[in-house]
């Protein structure tokens, strides 16, 4: 594929790549996307379930999402397009992961700079006293210093990404010499900005996405249309032997 081609030269000579990645990397792991005809929206409204002020007054109703997206998590593996970014980064090919997805799975597969740009299911924090536990098996927790139910690890509606992860991502993105858009449309604010941010840096944008976006022909230098857990791992055996 030419555009896998010209992409390895622009990675091969980058002296600092970055990624962003969404729901579409982790699709293959077995985890829905939130938005799509079988996604998690169709059977919880997020104006509901996802919303920081249902977590106010009904914070069981946060939590059976909560937990549905935690038992999603933990009965899903890391998948090619995961491990193939994790054999970037150690390949020193790639110098960090920023995140829409709350799943771990980046980390389950070896990446370890790693920006959860909108949290993570894996822990849970509570909004009085700041403690932060890992939950225990699939019960709502309860703060032990408060006694308050603790609010999951991961951005609501309704609330601002967690300041040190949008500082860094937009950090990261002003100096990338390459951009990888992987598995995300980026129209969700305020993630939506960083393709762009790379871009005016002078940044090149490679697009890895199922289908085109709204990116693909605005910004986007080069487009490598497929499945990601394809098309990731073919471009990464071209660059890591």
């Amino acid at each position: 594929m030419h555009e896998i081609d010209e992409a390895v030269k622009k990675l091969g000579a980058s002296r600092q790549t970055i990624a962003l990645t969404g729901a579409g990397i982790s699709t293959a792991s077995g985890i829905p996307d939130f938005r799509g005809t079988h996604g998690l929206w169709k059977a919880y409204d997020p104006s509901m379930y996802a919303h920081i002020n249902t977590f106010y007054e009904k914070p069981d109703m946060v939590w059976e999402l909560a937990l549905k997206l935690l038992e999603m998590a933990h009965g899903t593996e890391p998948n090619r397009a995961h491990h193939a970014l994790a054999a970037m980064e150690s390949a020193g090919l790639l110098h960090g992961i920023i995140t829409q997805n709350i799943d771990n799975l980046h980390q389950r597969a070896g990446s370890r700079n790693v920006i959860d740009y909108h949290g993570t299911i894996e822990q849970a924090s509570c909004i009085t006293c700041r403690t932060t536990i890992m939950p225990a098996g699939y019960s709502v927790p309860v703060c032990s210093s408060c006694g308050r139910i603790m609010k999951p690890a991961f951005t609501l509606f309704g609330e601002a990404v967690p300041a040190a992860a949008f500082l860094e991502a937009r950090n990261l993105a002003s100096f990338a010499d390459v951009f990888i858009v992987i598995g995300t449309s980026a129209v969700v604010q305020p993630a939506a900005d960083l393709p762009f941010i790379a871009k005016e840096n002078g940044a090149c944008i490679i697009e890895m996405n199922s289908e085109e976006t709204g990116l693909t022909n605005y910004i986007t230098d080069f487009f490598i249309k497929g499945a990601v857990e394809e098309t990731l791992p073919l471009l990464v055996s071209k660059m890591v032997k």
